[in-house]
């Protein structure tokens, strides 16, 4: 490999340690000298106690409210102060904050996220919500993270649940269910203007107004856009995958009465995705939109009806590789009530159109227009006993497809509360995974691997059985621990049968394999995740996790399938999370997050160790001012390997300053 020139305007890592230790020292200084009236009245995440975190509400796990701390699942918010004082600019980079998920990106505008397990870059067994519309797209059974983008201010929380989430979300929430919450537009009022720029993060710059509309409705709009620079290749030179996009939304919460509320959100984008192909260079030219209706009725504390509606398209021209608009329906109706007073009864039922027009050189789709129907409906009972410290949820999903027909997805959950500091909750599962349109329809040649892979009009649904056990405690007021351990039986994976059919028309280039997909794959997959709070002062918070996870894969005896079993090495074993919040005088801010990730067999790619600094400081109540350092500790790294036609490129380290005016 040749010699690499440190010529970018970097400084060599030490200094950055010694800055790092400066800063240290000052601020262990200031928390022992303690300077009088010098920290103001902020009402920031870290002067909340450990048991208000434990207490911050959530819906994911029951579709109805419920604290943290009471969820009969393994489940982690990140919350808006949490992104904010993260420095992420994007809702990939602030996935990094949850435990149990792991985060790889793949190239300036790619990633490959999942939870427990099978990454790549449409990991296809997480299922992504954002305000109630799904962002999985049925093409590729995954997510497009470059154009899942939202005013990060207006990020109320994220919900992060690990494992299986089928008997509320359905089909494809196998392994977790993560969940974009945003904020009312009553709690984002005013004007919002933010923007900056830096090395990797070019420039960017947000501009959001909110205003009431009267007593009882309240609207606001935004603007985004930011440019990003180019990842650089394994021989220090810029890869061809800057990108930009501009983003423009509103929402709208208006009051019909006292118990009726009715919310209506809308977004459009617009972006450009340079990529490095397997083969040359292309392009991707993103584009889309959304709105969403949603109507609320409460008929009591105990009971509430809720009507969804949304629409969604996508157009994607990915150049030379594929150009596919998607058009998305869906309604949801889901009403909630007490039968009896032990009794949390939740049910619903839904219906999903989707309309897509596929065209490539490149790949064969047949047809190339196709439209798809999804019905559902689900019922979930929640039962205290004993005086609310045991809980049973019982509960199923029932689907029907184009795809597989019929599937039910059920799921049984028990929470026991022997004191109320210590809760002990366990599961058992089943969710499954239906195919997608390109499992079905697709056919392509995989230039790397010298086959013809070949979609299966009888590919069946992948299945899991899962089995969670969980504990937490908050040992004190300044101490909390979460433990999850899991145990995942798969069964039907996907595989690719090399040479099982003869080629067909037209002719290919010699020595290609035909490669029909299948099912004839299993895998188990078992592990641990431990997460700890310690709020070490009023006003330095520590929080850390650990993951472990492995993964066995095996194909059938008669399978000739010899990529699947290598996929058991596509996520690391061991994952370490590390982050200290401090709130310093003169309202200053000092944050760090240290992030350790295993090697990647299965990827060639190596554990790398990744430190990110962030100081702030708010001259005025309504300016604030940061400075945040990415990835100091090596000049760049990688963090998953190629993509689907695409180069890896290694993340470099980066620099930006960022300015936030709200009035």
């Amino acid at each position: 490999m040749p010699a690499i020139s440190d010529s970018r305007p970097f400084p060599p890592i030490w200094p950055i340690w010694r800055l790092a230790a400066a800063l240290a020292a000052v601020i262990a200084l200031s928390l022992i000298l303690h300077v009088p009236n010098a920290y103001g009245d902020r009402s920031y995440l870290a002067s909340l106690s450990i048991e208000d975190l434990m207490n911050v509400e959530i819906t994911s796990v029951s579709k109805h409210s419920q604290p943290v701390g009471e969820a009969a699942a393994a489940v982690h918010v990140i919350t808006n102060e949490d992104i904010r004082r993260s420095g992420a600019t994007t809702i990939a980079e602030a996935l990094r904050l949850a435990p149990g998920l792991h985060v790889g990106r793949i190239d300036s505008a790619r990633w490959a996220i999942t939870a427990r397990g099978f990454n790549g870059q449409f990991a296809n067994k997480l299922l992504v919500l954002i305000d109630g519309r799904t962002v999985y797209t049925h093409l590729f059974s995954g997510v497009y993270w470059d154009v899942q983008d939202v005013v990060l201010e207006d990020v109320d929380r994220i919900e992060v649940v690990r494992g299986p989430g089928g008997t509320l979300w359905g089909a494809n929430a196998v392994n977790g269910v993560i969940n974009i919450i945003t904020k009312k537009a009553s709690d984002t009022q005013g004007l919002l203007a933010s923007g900056g720029g830096g090395s990797l993060e070019r420039a960017f710059g947000t501009a959001r107004y909110g205003a009431a509309l009267g007593e009882n409705a309240h609207l606001r709009g935004y603007v985004k856009y930011f440019d990003r620079g180019n990842f650089e290749t394994e021989f220090g030179s810029d890869a061809t995958d800057q990108w930009d996009a501009t983003n423009g939304g509103f929402r709208l919460d208006w009051g019909l009465s006292q118990d009726d509320v009715l919310t209506l959100q809308g977004d459009v984008y617009d972006g450009d995705a340079e990529t490095t192909l397997l083969v040359g260079s292309g392009n991707d030219d993103l584009g889309g939109g959304n709105i969403i209706g949603l109507w609320q009725h409460v008929f009591s504390h105990t009971s509430d009806l809720s009507l969804r509606l949304y629409y969604d398209r996508t157009e994607r021209a990915s150049d030379p590789i594929l150009n596919a608009d998607t058009d998305t329906a869906d309604v949801e109706l889901q009403h909630r009530f007490s039968p009896l007073r032990s009794n949390d009864l939740i049910w619903g039922a839904g219906y999903r159109l989707i309309n897509d027009r596929v065209e490539s050189d490149f790949l064969s789709i047949i047809p190339d227009r196709r439209r798809d129907h999804l019905a559902s409906a689900f019922v979930q009972d929640q039962i205290s006993l004993l005086g609310d410290r045991f809980q049973l949820t019982v509960g199923s999903k029932f689907e029907h497809n184009d795809y597989t027909g019929f599937e039910f997805q059920p799921n049984f959950r028990a929470l026991w509360k022997p004191h109320p500091r210590h809760s002990v909750w366990g599961a058992v599962s089943r969710a499954v995974r239906t195919p997608s349109r390109g499992e079905h329809d697709l056919s392509f040649l995989f230039v790397q691997r010298g086959g013809l892979v070949i979609g299966n009009r009888d590919f069946d649904s992948e299945k899991l059985l899962a089995y969670e056990l969980g504990y937490r405690t908050q040992l004190s007021d300044y101490l909390s621990f979460d433990l999850a351990a899991y145990y995942n039986d798969y069964d039907d994976i996907r595989t690719g049968e090399v040479g099982s059919t003869p080629l067909p028309t037209p002719p290919y280039p010699p020595g290609t394999l035909p490669t029909p997909l299948d099912n004839k794959a299993e895998a188990v997959t078992y592990g641990v995740e431990l997460g700890a709070n310690w709020k070490v002062t009023d006003h330095w918070t520590l929080s850390g996790w650990y993951t472990l996870m492995k993964v066995d894969v095996n194909v059938d005896a008669d399978s000739t399938d010899t990529m699947t079993e290598p996929t058991d090495e596509d996520t690391p074993t061991h994952q370490i999370h590390f982050r200290s919040r401090m709130n310093l005088p003169w309202n200053l801010e000092f944050d760090t997050l240290l992030f350790h990730a295993g090697d990647v067999p299965n990827q060639n790619t190596d554990e790398y160790t990744r430190l990110d600094l962030r100081l702030g400081w708010r001259p005025i109540e309504r300016v604030e001012v940061s400075v945040a350092g990415q990835n100091l500790v090596d000049r760049r790294h990688e963090e998953f390997g190629d993509g689907y036609f695409t180069l890896r490129g290694s993340v470099p380290r980066g620099v930006y300053g960022k300015i936030t005016v709200r009035y």
